[in-house]
């Protein structure tokens, strides 16, 4: 299981408000039906929910089978790891949602650009290896002036035929 959404963004940022937590791999409808077995409640067609006795719940989503990005893993401890998104894919993830043109996937886009060290390489080769790179440069350009980082839109993404 790979962590991506919103909980990746927290993960990676620590500052995004969660409202469930997505998680992509391989998930039958045997496994769906084995975390009902221990308590989860199907909610829908993606989600499953968990309530803790105190009355709070935790819905946990499986988008995707297959990860659109680079998997990273990291230790949290000796003995445990978690796998997630790379901050570069989840970049890209929200520059793709962020060509819907609302104001919330823009905020997310802009919180990860201004958050943390992006290596802007690695987005610009994802970016411009996409069929649809003429609008995602086009969207990453806007998120970067939105980030008052109009200096890495003009090195990482000019302009040229866009």
């Amino acid at each position: 299981m790979i962590l991506v959404g919103g909980a990746a963004v927290d993960f990676h940022t620590g500052g995004y408000t969660v409202t469930d937590i997505d998680l992509v791999g391989s998930v039958t409808k045997g496994d769906r039906r084995r975390l009902q077995d221990v308590g989860f409640v199907a909610v829908g067609s993606q989600h499953l929910r968990w309530d803790f006795p105190d009355g709070l719940s935790e819905l946990v989503e499986f988008p995707d089978g297959v990860l659109d990005g680079d998997l990273m893993q990291i230790g949290l401890s000796d003995t445990v790891k978690i796998n997630t998104i790379t901050l570069e894919s989840l970049v890209v993830d929200r520059i793709l949602q962020a060509t819907d043109r609302t104001l919330v996937n823009l905020e997310e886009a802009v919180r990860l650009v201004v958050a943390d060290d992006v290596d802007w390489s690695r987005v610009s080769a994802d970016i411009t290896a996409r069929p649809q790179h003429t609008a995602l440069t086009s969207a990453v350009r806007r998120v970067l002036t939105a980030a008052g980082q109009e200096s890495l839109a003009d090195e990482w993404f000019a302009t040229s035929g866009s």
